[in-house]
């Protein structure tokens, strides 16, 4: 059973009512947490953006950070300020509200409305305080499904957010997954390591320290830990930035100051940014909140709740994932959105990922990042066509950027050697493009053969470019990420004049003809006759239009010819299928086996692989 009301929530700051869409959920039946508690009724504050949709299909839903709420568009009204996700969710933006309907809920054990400590025990009439069950991030995940249960969508197109956000989203999709779409955790990992519950805890201890905190009764005594409170901000907020932006913003700059003072005043830029920090955050957020949502991060592994793997909570996942992490991001590194992918490709689920270069750290999620908005619109995009979602309307962009970011994804066509690899895979199957660039041939192929396509590409400029059309590219290394693949995972895997730049070909090849049933592996024959003529009679390496780079300016380590390949494939027993040799004047001859002429007279090869038996 469940309400929904729009109640004033004082809570935040009481000289300034907020209004809010506030739900009451788990009246009849109370909802079992994680520690073995019952919660129940409880509310839940939510904001929404946009128009739900007749068939209900276009929801998405946004999941806040530790110190976030659910204004994450329009304008708080608290502050008066942008939403903290503005630069992201609106009309024309990246989450486009004239297209999908966007809710935003305070998590449980919040204090912008939703039932945390700072509200009251319904059943006592009193203030929760300390008294209120820890909550976990499954528990704030279990809430929003009832939430959407309420409000009627039984699926989510999108369930999206950064930091604790993020893994909200990749606990929803876990816990649910024939319940959502598409899911875009950023900026986050599958659990808390060791130095972010450090962390947390310095900044719990000085809530505690606090004097005014009283045990944690502190609104019946009419006290405020604000101190306590502010440090535990200052510390966490160093955490959110990086040392090159630090420096950058403040260096060792004195505030308002021309020589140091020889005392514990704010000397420094940087000391006076950082009491600010804790100033205005008292005036917002309660303090039991954040020992509670710091709590219930730290408790939050993925991998312990699937019988310590973290393949299994992803197991056979219908689930399109999207996972974005920042080069200069120290809380949530990369690394930690790498192991996310590894379990999800272990399980083979369509994953996409990308670490976008910037110095602005751990905040990079919520801040003016371009990059971030064209990857994150495209996905979407090409998830919504794949949900079949109504293409937006084609009235002209709200802002410039949005206009800026359709024009630069129009359906692109294919260069001719590519169209012959297109032509050995069959329409409608799954395949894997292995140095897949620009995305070049995956989208010919996902567009124009309905096949279920994925790419594996080194160079991020190629990654951004794929993702902001709306395909499915993980940004990683053949070389050593090919393993992370299972067998059998794909009809076909491809590998487009990349072998000759591989630092094992071998080891490689064997991997291509693993993860797919069959493989299609393209590469200029160096046993051309120009290439035999210029080191006859110049002695040197060859520049042509197919190889137009200097020797030192190539990644190509190991060249090959026709012949040296088909010595490779007896070596390993893989069965050829078919052959595509491209000759002078760009002809083409098929076959099933290369003449032996080709290995003068072919410029490019192209063979149709699988492992026998």
């Amino acid at each position: 059973m469940s309400t929904v009301s729009l109640v004033a929530n004082s809570q935040p700051n009481r000289s300034r009512p907020v209004a809010s869409k506030v739900m009451t959920l788990a009246a009849g039946q109370p909802m079992r947490l994680d520690s073995g508690a019952a919660l129940g009724p409880f509310t839940v504050a939510y904001e929404t953006y946009g128009t739900l949709n007749a068939g209900k299909s276009n929801a998405i839903l946004v999941c806040h950070a530790l110190t976030g709420d659910q204004y994450a568009a329009g304008t708080n009204p608290i502050n008066g300020r942008p939403g903290w996700w503005s630069t992201l969710i609106g009309p024309g933006k990246p989450v486009d509200t004239d297209r999908y309907f966007v809710i935003c809920p305070n998590v449980i054990g919040g204090c912008m409305g939703s039932s945390g400590p700072r509200e009251i025990d319904p059943a006592t009439g009193e203030v929760w305080g300390l008294k209120f069950p820890v909550i976990t991030i499954g528990d704030m995940v279990r809430a929003q499904a009832l939430m959407l249960d309420a409000l009627g969508i039984d699926k989510l197109f999108a369930a999206m957010g950064g930091s604790m956000g993020g893994m909200q989203a990749l606990a929803f999709a876990a816990a649910y997954p024939e319940r959502v779409f598409a899911a875009v955790p950023i900026a986050t990992a599958a659990r808390h390591s060791s130095q972010n519950i450090a962390f947390h805890e310095v900044g719990r201890q000085a809530i505690m320290a606090d004097p005014e905190w009283s045990g944690g009764a502190y609104q019946a005594a009419d006290r405020n830990p604000a101190r306590g409170l502010a440090v535990a901000r200052m510390a966490a907020h160093i955490t959110y930035l990086s040392e090159s932006a630090l420096q950058r913003k403040f260096g060792r700059n004195l505030q308002d100051r021309i020589a140091i003072t020889y005392g514990f005043d704010a000397d420094f830029q940087v000391e006076s940014y950082l009491r600010h920090q804790g100033s205005t955050f008292v005036d917002r957020f309660d303090a039991n909140s954040y020992l509670y949502i710091t709590r219930a991060m730290d408790y939050f592994d993925l991998a312990a709740e699937h019988g310590g793997q973290l393949a299994n909570a992803f197991a056979s996942s219908p689930v399109r994932y999207l996972l974005v992490s920042f080069t200069s991001d120290w809380l949530f590194p990369t690394p930690e959105a790498r192991a996310i992918v590894k379990a999800l490709t272990a399980g083979s689920a369509s994953v996409s990922f990308v670490e976008i270069e910037t110095d602005k750290g751990h905040d990079a999620f919520l801040l003016d990042e371009p990059e971030l908005f064209r990857i994150v619109e495209g996905f979407l995009q090409g998830c919504a066509e794949q949900y079949g979602l109504t293409p937006r309307s084609k009235a002209p962009s709200s802002t410039p950027l949005a206009a800026e970011r359709k024009l630069a994804q129009p359906r692109r066509g294919i260069r001719a050697d590519l169209k012959l690899i297109a032509d050995m895979i069959r329409p409608n199957t799954r395949a894997l493009d292995v140095g897949s660039g620009d995305g070049e041939l995956l989208e010919h192929l996902v567009h124009d053969k309905g096949v279920d396509g994925r790419g594996l590409e080194l160079d991020p400029d190629g990654v951004h470019l794929s993702l902001a059309h709306g395909l499915a590219v993980i940004q990683g290394d053949a070389n050593t990420d090919l393993a992370e693949y299972a067998d059998n995972a794909f009809d076909y895997v491809i590998l487009s004049k990349t072998l000759q730049a591989m630092r094992d070909p071998r080891a490689v090849l064997e991997h291509l003809v693993r993860i797919g049933r069959h493989a299609v592996v393209s590469f200029e024959n160096y046993g051309h006759w120009r290439t035999r003529t210029a080191l006859l009679l110049r002695g040197r390496s060859p520049i042509d239009r197919d190889r137009p780079l200097h020797w030192w300016e190539s990644s190509n380590i190991h060249p090959c010819t026709i012949a040296d390949f088909l010595d490779l494939t007896r070596a390993l027993d893989i069965e050829i299928e078919e052959t595509v040799v491209l000759g002078p004047a760009e002809r083409v001859v098929k076959s099933t086996h290369p003449a032996p002429s080709a290995n003068l007279f072919g410029e490019q090869a192209v063979f149709l692989l699988k492992r026998r038996g």
